[in-house]
Parts: C-alpha cells; structure tokens; sequence
C-alpha cells in the first residue's frame, strides 16, 4: 500500500471514528435523549413543540423544543455562532461571548441571562463542542457549564446547565431544529416556579431563531469544510 493510500485510509477512518465518539457523547446525558419515550408534551402551537421530562436527582425538569425551521442548517448555525445575536433570540440572555481563544468546533462562551426581581440574573461559563455527521449532515452543538475561566460576579454563576442543540437538513432551506436542556438554576427561586416558566425558553427562543436566520446576513451563509468533511467554519 502507498502511503498517500494510507495517509487517506486513515484521514477517512479518523472522521469515522471521531463522529462516532462525538455522537456517543451527545446521547450520553439520559437526560438530554430527544428519542427518551418518557418526554411529555406541554405545548403544541405555531409548528413548535414543548416537552418536559423529570431527571433523576434533580427537582428541576428539562425540556425539549421540536421545530421545523424555513432556514438552511448553515444560517442557523451561523446564528448559533455570532455572539451579539443571543440577545436576540434566546429568551432572556443579556449578552455573550467567547472567551479563551474559541475556534469553531471547541468553544468556552461566557453570558449572562436577566431574571425578573427580585430573582439576581444568572451567569454561566459554557464548554460548546460542535460536531458534524459527514454520512447525514446533522449537525450536534453540545453546551456544558464548566468552573472558573470568568470572575465570579454579583450574578449568579450556573453550575449545572446541559444543552444539545440538534440540527438536521431536511432540504436547503427547511431544517428540523431539536433543543433540549436541563438546568439548575441555583439561587433562591422554588423549584416549582422555575418549571412553570420552562416552557417559555424554548418556545419563544425558537420563534425568534427562525427570524433571525432568515435575515441576509445570516441566510447567505456557507460552511467551510476541511479535507474530512468536518467543519471548520464559514466562507
């Protein structure tokens, strides 16, 4: 066997091997399955729907969001991807931003998310893996808080959050969007309040995702593949 042979057989089983490991960590999480029978619909309106399931050791449930989007799986990445947009999507957030020398695929996001008084606004130091599937396309964002990296401030720090974000191309502007997190908020808030309000993260977070990704700047967006088919980021 030439060595340009073998140097591609084993470029070809690398990507093999790390989309499997990927996807092996982004089911890891029971809690955080979409395809768990256990999820229990709480709200069906305007093509999104919200699920709650309980988690084991935890007063707090996680919910999961189901949508079918009028967006490429690029522009809502793309979304996903620049910092000063959470604002404008995701239900609550005040502000975020990659800290520590982020690339595409590996990634430590700082932000702060506002929560009415007299509750204090909470704080959180994400890890965020993203990772491709070169055989279907989807795509899995993968959020976990992580210690330290950021001052502890007046907010305060989460400790415990778990989001997967599952992306997967339907056509070249239809995506199904699957968002699923389990969070303890810490602090003083009683349990059952925070999950009446669950439902409303993920279901207006998901409204506004949509709209945003359809704006130019974001639905023009390509990915930027490398030899293996794995990406790196945008044109």
């Amino acid at each position: 066997m030439t060595l340009f042979r073998s140097n591609t057989l084993f470029r070809a089983f690398s990507s093999v091997l790390l989309t499997f490991l990927s996807c092996s960590f982004a089911y890891a999480e029971p809690a955080l399955d979409p395809n768990d029978p256990e999820w229990e619909l709480q709200k069906d309106e305007g093509e999104i729907q919200v699920f709650f399931k309980d988690v084991e050791g935890s007063d707090i449930q996680a919910f999961m969001g189901k949508t079918v989007m009028s967006a490429s799986v690029s522009s809502i990445v793309k979304v996903m991807k620049t910092d000063a947009t959470c604002v404008d999507w995701v239900q609550g957030c005040i502000s975020a931003r990659d800290v520590e020398g982020s690339t595409f695929r590996e990634a430590m996001q700082y932000g702060i998310n506002h929560l009415p008084w007299p509750a204090d606004d909470r704080d959180y130091v994400n890890q965020v893996s993203t990772v491709n599937n070169i055989e279907t396309d989807e795509i899995i964002i993968s959020l976990e808080a992580v210690k330290g990296h950021v001052p502890i401030s007046d907010n305060v720090r989460l400790t415990k959050m778990n989001i997967r974000y599952y992306l997967s191309p339907i056509s070249n502007n239809k995506t199904e969007v699957i968002w699923v997190q389990h969070t303890e908020p810490g602090g003083n808030i009683p349990d059952w309040l925070v999950n009446m309000l669950l439902i409303d993260i993920p279901f207006y977070s998901l409204t506004r995702l949509e709209d945003v990704a359809q704006k130019p700047e974001y639905s023009s967006a390509e990915f930027l593949y490398n030899e293996d088919r794995q990406i790196v980021g945008f044109k």
